[in-house]
């Protein structure tokens, strides 16, 4: 990991590259405004201490298409500190639990500001390619792409079968990426032409690239395909392109061993399971030199998470060593034990009584696995994902199970449409 230096004289231009902020999401129905309040203003702290030239946010500003009016807030009130920044240009585009229409609202009049927000995607280049200016002179190209729904890239919506489906989306985002990546490079020889300056060429994306990995299951992923489905190449990129500021998936990595294309990460811990897990905005150095310059900068944790497992004996003494801690705590407590102890969340509540520690979660797995062997669909609800649902119902079913792959992949076909349906938005 290294820390960005001071802005190099050689620097002809500083990005700082963010992603899946998921404003107004909750941990555990706990709401989290407070600290996605303090990390937005560490952030503008770093354009400003950074001298950062360019933002990139690659998608999730919101964690659902209908944001609370605190969420917008929080939004609008980092836009409006940026926008009096030192940085030139500000680049938002949606992701998959943004909704397009709401992001695209206002963008009008966020342009006067020198904030570009790509929201719907659009088969028309000029809509998604931006050239940056300095005073009139272009200093960087622009492709800013949002999360591509089935329907922005597919050319038929009728299909045979599955696979079809799927080979006709990701060829669809494939053309979509060459396309502007066509455009672009014709763009960036004009350039070269007329001001004797070649300029970078910046591709977004939100995505999921295969061979990438996830933070851990609780993570705030939508858990949407099943094996690859969904999932596509990085040789989408074309070799012209400098940098590509993805967005998606919450860990922090290099994509297919590639410096210049590369995942953030989600600022802040979206579940107990990322507990430990470093947290990073990247800042991005152009010169007149290539490849660019890539520095990793650490994000603070701004609300401290713990994971407690074991027996009753463990957990008390985890639980008493947090005890001094100056600031608040919220923990899950995984209790694994023999005894059932059927009274956990009540002891452990008594335990926390006039402390700074706040259990969020608290799982008693000796009494589920009890319950569970002597009534085997007793299953809370509230720890099953969707598609955990739809195998128990399998399951039920009797569906034999070499028939069970191609009827979750159908299914997570359908819940994909759903999730990306911007009806969520009216």
């Amino acid at each position: 990991m290294t820390t960005p230096p001071p802005k190099p004289s050689t620097t002809t231009l500083r990005v700082l590259h963010t992603s899946d902020w998921h404003l107004g999401k909750r941990l555990h129905q706990q709401q989290r405004y407070e600290e996605f309040a303090e990390f937005l203003d560490w952030l503008v702290d770093c354009i400003n201490t950074q001298a950062v030239d360019v933002l990139i946010v690659a998608g999730d500003v919101f964690d659902t298409m209908t944001p609370s009016n605190k969420a917008q807030e929080l939004y609008y009130r980092f836009l409006g500190m940026v926008a009096k920044s030192s940085c030139r240009h500000i680049i938002i585009t949606a992701g998959n639990h943004d909704s397009p229409t709401f992001l695209d609202a206002p963008k009008s009049i966020l342009t006067f500001l020198n904030i570009h927000v790509i929201g719907m995607a659009s088969s028309q280049v000029d809509d998604e390619l931006l050239i940056l200016n300095n005073d009139d002179i272009p200093e960087a190209i622009i492709l800013a792409v949002p999360y591509l729904r089935d329907k922005d890239v597919r050319d038929s919506g009728i299909f045979d079968d599955i696979k079809n489906k799927e080979y006709d989306t990701i060829s669809g985002i494939a053309n979509h990426y060459k396309k502007l990546a066509t455009h672009a490079k014709e763009q960036q020889a004009r350039i070269l032409t007329e001001h004797h300056k070649k300029v970078p060429i910046i591709a977004t994306g939100h995505l999921f690239i295969a061979g990438s990995h996830t933070s851990s299951h609780d993570d705030g992923m939508r858990e949407l395909y099943v094996g690859t489905l969904g999932q596509v190449s990085a040789s989408i990129f074309d070799e012209a392109i400098d940098y590509v500021a993805l967005g998606h998936i919450h860990a922090p990595q290099k994509v297919a061993g590639c410096e210049h294309i590369r995942y953030c990460g989600s600022p802040i811990a979206m579940g107990f399971g990322e507990v430990g897990k470093s947290k990073q905005v990247l800042i991005i150095d152009f010169t007149d030199e290539q490849p660019p310059k890539i520095h990793t900068l650490p994000i603070p944790v701004f609300q401290r998470l713990a994971r407690i497992t074991g027996d009753w004996d463990d957990i008390i003494n985890e639980l008493t060593q947090l005890y001094d801690e100056p600031n608040s705590i919220w923990v899950e407590v995984i209790y694994t034990g023999s005894a059932l102890r059927p009274t956990l969340t009540q002891d452990i509540r008594e335990l926390l009584k006039d402390t700074n520690i706040l259990a969020l979660s608290i799982q008693n797995q000796a009494l589920y696995k009890k319950t569970l062997a002597v009534q085997p669909t007793a299953l809370n609800i509230k720890s099953l994902s969707e598609m955990d649902i739809f195998t128990q119902l399998l399951n039920k079913k009797g569906i034999d199970e070499s028939k069970q792959t191609q009827l979750k992949t159908a299914y997570q076909i359908l819940l994909s449409a759903v999730h990306d349906s911007d009806q969520h938005a009216e």
